[in-house]
C-alpha cells in the first residue's frame, strides 16, 4: 500500500514548479525537496526547476510540467555526522534521486547535510531527524448512513510528545481487501495538520472521512512527527490548492518556507518520524 505522507511530501516540488507566483522578477528557481525518516525504506530527493511562461513551448496538447521541469543530471549527495557520504541515483520511473535506506542509515536525533549540484550551481541544506515519534494511536470509526449514502468518520487520537514543540501531519489510505491496487486517500481536509500549541503533552484528536463505500476496507493510518519546515510547506501547499479550487476572490498565495542555501535554490530538506497503524472496517 502506498505511503500517504510521502505522497504528500514528494509532490510539493511538482506543484510549485507549475506556479510562477513564488518567484521574483520571473527568475528561474532550482527546487529541491528531500525528506528523511528512519521509518522509510528509501531515501528520496527531488530536484526540479520552475518554468517561466516564456519557456513554455507552443503546442495544442497539455504540457507534462513534471517531465519538463525535473532535472535529471544533478549530483545529489547526503553526508552524516561521521562524514560518511552517499550519492543518490536518479530514477526515471519515480523522477527522484533515491537510494535504499539500508545503504545509508537514517538515525533519530542525528543531523544530515545535503549537497546538490544542478544547472551549474551548488546548493546545500542541513536537517536533524526528530528523536521521538508517536508510538501508538487510537482510531474510533463511526459508520453513517445518510440519504442512501454510507460513509465512515475516523477519529484518530494520540498523545503529544512531551517537552518539545511538535508538528504533526495525519493521513490515511485505504483499499478494499480484495483489491490491493485501488489505493485511495482518506479525506482529513485541514485537520491533517495539527500541533501541540494548545498544550504540551495533551491528547491530540483529528477526523477523516471515507465516503460511499460498501465493502470491507483495509485502512493504514499514518501519523508523522515532522520538523517545522515540512509542516509549514505542506500546510501552505494545501491551503493554496484549496483556495484555488474554491476560486477565492483576491486570493494571495502563501509562500512556503525554504532552508536551501545557494543562489536561486528553493525548497525544504527536513526530517520526520512515522507511525503506521492498520485497521479493518466492515460495512453493515
Amino acid at each position: 500500500m502506498k505511503n500517504y505522507i510521502l505522497i504528500c511530501l514528494i509532490t510539493i516540488s511538482c506543484e510549485i514548479s507549475e506556479k510562477v507566483d513564488y518567484r521574483q522578477n520571473d527568475e528561474q528557481l532550482i527546487l529541491i525537496n528531500g525528506f528523511l525518516s528512519p521509518e522509510e525504506e528509501m531515501i528520496k530527493v527531488k530536484v526540479s526547476k520552475t518554468m517561466s511562461v516564456f519557456d513554455e513551448p507552443l503546442q495544442i496538447e497539455p504540457i507534462d510540467f513534471e517531465e519538463v521541469s525535473v532535472i535529471k543530471d544533478a549530483v545529489v549527495t547526503i553526508k552524516n555526522e561521521n562524514q560518511e557520504e552517499i550519492t543518490l541515483a536518479y530514477s526515471s520511473q519515480d523522477k527522484v534521486y533515491q537510494i535504499a535506506a539500508t545503504a545509508f542509515l537514517i538515525m533519530p536525533g542525528k543531523s544530515y547535510n545535503l549537497t546538490v549540484i544542478a544547472e551549474g550551481k551548488e546548493f546545500k541544506a542541513v536537517c536533524t531527524i526528530p528523536m521521538k515519534k508517536i508510538e501508538s494511536a487510537t482510531v474510533i470509526n463511526e459508520l453513517k448512513n445518510e440519504n442512501g449514502s454510507q460513509s465512515y468518520n475516523l477519529n484518530v487520537s494520540f498523545d503529544d510528545i512531551i517537552g518539545e514543540n511538535s508538528f504533526y501531519i495525519v493521513g490515511a489510505s485505504y483499499n478494499t481487501v480484495d483489491s490491493i491496487n485501488e489505493n485511495r486517500l482518506v479525506d482529513f481536509d485541514i485537520e491533517r495538520f495539527v500541533t501541540d500549541v494548545n498544550g504540551d503533552g495533551l491528547k491530540i484528536s483529528t477526523n477523516g472521512t471515507i465516503n460511499n463505500t460498501y465493502q470491507t476496507l483495509e485502512v493504514v493510518i499514518e501519523i508523522a512527527n515532522v520538523d517545522e519546515h515540512i509542516y509549514a510547506t505542506l500546510r501552505a501547499s494545501f491551503l493554496n490548492r484549496d483556495q484555488e479550487n474554491n476560486e477565492a476572490p483576491f486570493y494571495q498565495p502563501i509562500i512556503p518556507p525554504s532552508n536551501i542555501e545557494g543562489d536561486g535554490g528553493y525548497g525544504v530538506f527536513g526530517g520526520f518520524r512515522l507511525l503506521k497503524k492498520t485497521i479493518t472496517l466492515d460495512p453493515i
